[in-house]
């Protein structure tokens, strides 16, 4: 069985709103695993039902960087179809947001009481799902994934996203100094869990790079005490690695752009972006019924700014600081 995996991250620049870690995993059960065996190029043999470009999809699902499918004119209605179709092939069908949360293995969301504009409550209890698209629309794109994976034996083995709100964000940099540390902490948990999930099937996994860095052999010998640790090349386009340890085995690949060449990263990119998002509209909603013409951010720097010293002379009848809202980084 060959198993292809991506990780790519959502919010790594913003000012407001989470940073969002994610996974997706491929299972192709007629390939033999391993480095060795060519990458299958999922966009081509998914080919009638999957496509990249929203202007040639004709019905099919578009998948690619999360960053050319949000849009002034569909919102989040690509993403949405996209990651909520393929994780209906793994059998998840996620009611409201808090559910989905559960699902991709999120936990803090269940403890809110210092981000009152994300806790689910009465009047703002968790988003139903889908919000974008109908049911029915993922129900169609569902099916006609389902038939194509099926024919030619391709599987949706895994998928997971870490949603690192603004308090643990903060906390975390102001100990490492250093948001890429943050991130890729959450990266190292993604690569722990297909190693320990896939690890004897010699997982292949891209991983988006960040920050610019080319070497990584220290923090993911780290990671991987256990295992040996091969260099496979290091370079500005990308860094790849291999680990063996006894009957397990796994190659990582950090690339620039990985989400153009990996549908994994593709999806994972998705994955991360469709859920910040997701809480970008429970931020949006609590602060705009409280702020009278107050305009909803996507939380980056310039408009992030602008939204917070619009709501600055409210924030101490909301018991709220500035340091609570905002990242430090």
């Amino acid at each position: 069985m060959y198993v292809y995996a991506g990780i790519d991250e959502a919010g790594y620049g913003p000012l407001l709103g989470p940073l969002v870690v994610a996974r997706f995993v491929f299972a192709v059960p007629n390939l033999p695993g391993g480095h060795d065996t060519p990458i299958p190029q999922l966009w081509q043999r998914l080919g009638k039902s999957v496509c990249k470009r929203i202007s040639s999809s004709q019905g099919r699902v578009v998948v690619n960087d999360s960053k050319k499918l949000k849009t002034k004119a569909a919102g989040i209605a690509h993403l949405e179809r996209g990651v909520l179709s393929f994780a209906a092939l793994a059998g998840h069908h996620p009611a409201n947001v808090g559910r989905w949360l559960d699902i991709v293995g999120e936990t803090c969301h269940r403890d809110l009481a210092n981000l009152p504009w994300y806790a689910p409550s009465q009047q703002y209890p968790w988003q139903v799902l889908p919000t974008a698209v109908t049911p029915g629309e993922i129900a169609v794109a569902r099916s006609m994934l389902k038939t194509t994976t099926k024919h030619i034996g391709i599987e949706v083995a895994d998928l997971g996203a870490a949603v690192i709100f603004e308090d643990r964000f903060n906390r975390m940099v102001a100990n490492t100094r250093s948001k890429a540390s943050t991130n890729f902490t959450f990266v190292a948990a993604h690569l722990q869990s297909i190693w320990q999930q896939f690890g004897e099937h010699d997982p292949v996994v891209a991983v988006d790079r960040q920050s610019g860095r080319t070497h990584y052999r220290e923090p993911l010998a780290q990671i991987f005490p256990e295992a040996l640790l091969t260099v496979l090349g290091e370079s500005d386009a990308q860094s790849s690695y291999r680990f063996t340890a006894g009957q397990r085995a796994m190659t990582v690949t950090f690339q620039t752009e990985a989400e153009s060449d990996h549908m994994p990263v593709a999806l994972a990119s998705m994955m991360a972006k469709y859920t910040r998002e997701l809480m970008m509209q429970r931020l949006n909603a609590w602060f705009t019924d409280r702020a009278d013409n107050l305009k909803p951010t996507a939380g980056y720097a310039t408009d992030g700014r602008r939204f917070l010293d619009e709501i600055q002379p409210h924030l101490a009848d909301w018991q709220i600081t500035r340091e609570q809202l905002a990242r430090i980084s």
